[in-house]
């Protein structure tokens, strides 16, 4: 398998693109695929010897292809039409000694389906990677790892048809590490707290100067790690400022940032791409936005307790944040309320998900089976199965084994087992009523979160259609609060057409 990224990092867009690009990278690579970045030279440094490192192919683009003067605020918006299609060719000719890419993915806030649909004809498939939803995207499948409301449906007119969605922080692209360590420290339960300065990987803004002040007037009997990127500027005045602050230690772009974060109490930082690792970790934190983008995100893990979000930075005067540090260092309550809501938010394990997803999961159906009653009896008698049904009470082995054997024999039920490796993980069910087939759904629940829902709903739909050419269109209901199927049926090319309200 062979993959294909466009992403930069520099001043402006910042480093965010690049590294969640290489999450997703690295878990292909595991996978056995072989991936390349297509790269401007320009505000690359030290991360052009961090992708060949990790084992991928990088090959730079001509210089200001894509031109961004370092001075310049980014607003999202994408490109002309001119400059779009000439990164597109540049990135076509360099593609030229190499073979078609399965995938191209695009992560890149300049680019919309100009560029993709310049690229598009050298290539199987192709993911765009957005969180803005202000442009339109001429791509197979788009994913944004964004907390957005339930009921805003972010690319509606945006994309093509047949563009299929990964939508929401289970998708968060992250390290395998950050999974790894879940759980495995636990934060501190008094005043003495270890701090984390960490305001992404340019911090234009040198927010991270203007903290480490603060806090050496505050006077706060604590650690401080104070992290920047390879991107920051203002390193030496920086320096000065950690003088200042006896017990604080400056890490230069750290290889390991996730012991960093799980050995923090408290984090100090902006609400971008480390929001995700943080919620992963369980790290309480106080947030200020450094750009409009950020805003929408912050509110919503705001919303959640997950972080507390102060608002941009730009509004944030000296006395609200350090009241917050202040707030902060002495409610352990409202910190261990804080780590519970964000370790709800992303499990780490959505680069996993993507890849499997790119990869192509081997997902197969075949007809249920008398031998099957048991393994079903087991997979929908479970109670995290049983909570998200419309019936949730128990069910007893003679009353199972009457239902399956009616359902084995009823013409207008089908019934069916998905495998994935030669293992079987779920089931679907399709009822059929004239040119209408009513769907249900439900895992192993071991299997849960591993990305095999959409998948195993688009094959079973496929083989439905073939073997039963009259079906018109499939129907799904989704009880309230499953998000974890609805956001399946989304992902597998379903959409949401009404509710139900009930008395």
């Amino acid at each position: 398998m062979f993959v294909v990224f466009r992403a930069d990092a520099n001043p402006v867009i910042g480093t965010g693109h690049l590294m969640r690009c290489l999450a997703l990278a690295g878990a292909l690579h595991r996978r056995g695929a072989h991936c390349l970045f297509l790269c401007a030279p320009e505000g690359l440094g030290s991360l052009a010897e961090r992708i060949r490192r990790e084992g991928h192919d990088l090959a730079m683009l001509p210089p200001a292809v894509l031109p961004v003067p370092p001075t310049q605020p980014h607003d999202g918006s994408p490109l002309p039409w001119t400059a779009q299609a000439l990164d597109g060719r540049a990135c076509l000719a360099t593609l030229d000694d190499h073979p078609e890419p399965d995938w191209i993915v695009v992560d890149h806030y300049l680019l919309d389906a100009t560029w993709e649909s310049t690229v598009r004809r050298r290539t199987r498939h192709l993911l765009a990677i957005d969180d803005l939803a202000n442009r339109r995207h001429d791509c197979d499948l788009l994913l944004d790892q964004n907390l957005r409301a339930a009921d805003a449906p972010p690319y509606a007119g945006l994309t093509p048809a047949t563009c299929r969605y990964l939508l929401g922080p289970r998708y968060a692209l992250l390290r395998p590490e950050f999974a790894a360590a879940r759980h495995s420290t636990p934060r501190a339960t008094g005043e003495t707290l270890r701090l984390l300065v960490m305001f992404g990987g340019a911090d234009q803004a040198d927010l991270t100067g203007r903290t480490v002040r603060l806090l050496a007037r505050l006077g706060l009997a604590s650690t401080v790690d104070v992290v920047v990127g390879p991107l920051y500027s203002a390193r030496d005045s920086l320096a000065e400022a950690v003088v200042g602050l006896p017990q604080a230690t400056l890490h230069y772009a750290p290889t390991d940032i996730t012991a960093l974060l799980t050995q923090a109490d408290l984090a100090i930082a902006s609400p971008g791409t480390s929001s995700w690792e943080r919620c992963c970790l369980g790290l309480p934190a106080i947030t200020l936005a450094v750009a409009d983008n950020q805003m929408a995100m912050a509110e919503q893990l705001a919303r959640q307790g997950a972080h507390l979000f102060l608002g941009p930075a730009n509004a944030v005067v000296d006395a609200d944040l350090l009241a917050a540090i202040r707030l902060l260092a002495t409610r352990t309550d409202w910190r261990a309320h804080m780590a519970a809501a964000a370790l709800g938010v992303t499990d780490g394990r959505g680069a996993e998900r993507v890849a499997a997803r790119l990869a192509g999961t081997d997902v197969h159906v075949r007809p249920a089976t008398a031998d099957d009653a048991a393994l079903l009896h087991a997979w929908r008698n479970d109670p995290r199965t049983r909570a998200q049904s419309f019936d949730p009470a128990p069910i007893t082995w003679e009353n199972h084994q009457r239902w399956f054997a009616n359902a084995l024999a009823n013409p207008a039920r089908i019934l069916l087992i998905g495998t994935s490796e030669g293992r079987e993980f779920g089931c679907i069910r399709f009822d059929l009523t004239d040119d209408t087939a009513r769907i249900s759904i439900y895992l192993d629940p071991a299997r849960q979160g591993e990305g095999l829902a959409a998948p195993l709903l688009e094959t079973a739909a496929r083989q439905l259609r073939q073997t039963r050419p009259g079906v018109g269109r499939i129907v799904a209901e989704v009880k309230t609060g499953n998000e974890a199927s609805r956001r399946a049926f989304l992902n597998a090319g379903y959409r949401e057409d009404h509710s139900v309200f009930i008395q």
